[in-house]
């Protein structure tokens, strides 16, 4: 019988994924990066007939006990199939993973699947599946002209009004970063973002450099020679992923929030992407949610979790220790209390 192989340095890792056409959440780097401390980046590699599976995975510390579990890093994951993998694999890949499960003493996995490219199809095989909200994304592959035309028509205004004034916005350097961080700490204080939208500083460090699956595009907004906006756009090799924005309040309504997503398009079109992922909101049909549809005509994707409880008595037990908030719809429950994030 085939077996998962359980990858955990990054030579390994990155020569696994080198020329696959995987989305950006599968290198060592994006994974090492989201690491906080007590959590380890993993890789699960199946090699089948016609297919290899990828799934990379962080895997935490449950508190001050022997006991793990999984979870995919920021962003999307879960198992990814190159190619086709039958039943028979998919059992011989599961089988494979919960024997290492058991020993390793992992109690749950939660994975967050990739609305792009809806991995949540390979589910029966690996989790229970449960939707949770919408997404939604532009279609880069029209021409510009036919871009824009999906664009609510308020937004349109705000880009041509944007264009026609004395904003710039140019790519930014490593000399940028700083500024980026200042004006991103101060919009999520402006919306009251909770502690887990705070990065460390370092975070941003890293997420600078390129990776195997991704090259990172800051762009900066500039007017009369000072930086007002940033935005970090991470380019795949089919998807480009809208990751963190933060501007300046527009006193001058020059709207650099709307000139930096157009820029962006045109960016991610240039290199010859495919999609432009925009995320969902907080909840179903939120304002945040509603603004990112004004770039996309509504255009929805499906963002489901995939949760798993591999030891139950152990599960039962922790919960018992350090909260059940499954009565709140958390999951892990035992990790209901929120871990806050310094800057």
């Amino acid at each position: 019988m085939a077996k998962c192989v359980f990858i955990d340095d990054q030579a390994t890792w990155t020569a696994l994924i080198r020329n696959q056409p995987l989305d950006i959440f599968y290198s060592y780097e994006y994974v090492m990066l989201n690491a906080r401390e007590g959590e380890h980046p993993g890789l699960i590699y199946f090699q089948g007939e016609a297919g290899k599976l990828f799934y990379p995975f962080l895997k935490r510390a449950i508190f001050e006990t022997e006991y793990w579990d999984l979870i995919t890093p920021y962003g999307y994951g879960g198992p990814e199939v190159v190619g086709d993998l039958t039943e028979k694999e998919w059992a011989e890949a599961r089988t494979s993973f919960y024997d290492w499960a058991l020993q390793k003493k992992i109690v749950t996995e939660l994975i967050r699947y990739n609305p792009l490219t809806e991995n949540q199809r390979y589910a029966h095989h690996w989790t229970q599946k449960e939707f949770i909200r919408h997404t939604t994304s532009i279609d880069l592959r029209p021409s510009v002209e036919e871009i824009t035309q999906t664009f609510h028509k308020k937004t349109r205004s705000m880009i041509r009004k944007s264009l026609a004034s004395d904003l710039v916005v140019r790519r930014g350097t490593h000399e940028d970063l700083q500024s980026f961080i200042q004006l991103y700490y101060q919009t999520m204080d402006r919306k009251d973002a909770s502690s887990h939208y705070y990065f460390s500083r370092d975070y941003f460090e890293q997420l600078f450099e390129p990776t195997n699956l991704c090259t990172p595009l800051l762009l900066i907004a500039e007017l009369n020679e000072e930086i007002i906006g940033g935005y970090f756009v991470l380019l795949g090799r089919e998807f480009a992923h809208g990751h963190l924005i933060g501007c300046k309040r527009d006193e001058h309504k020059v709207y650099p929030n709307q000139r930096l997503e157009f820029e962006a398009i045109l960016c991610a079109k240039d290199a010859g992407l495919v999609e432009q992922h925009l995320g969902g909101g907080y909840k179903e049909r939120d304002s945040l949610f509603e603004s990112k549809c004004r770039y996309t005509g509504y255009r929805l994707f499906e963002y489901h979790l995939g949760k798993n409880v591999l030891l139950p008595a152990q599960y039962e037990q922790l919960c018992q220790l350090y909260g059940d908030g499954e009565l709140e719809h958390y999951f892990p429950g035992y990790r209901s209390q929120p871990t806050l994030i310094s800057k």
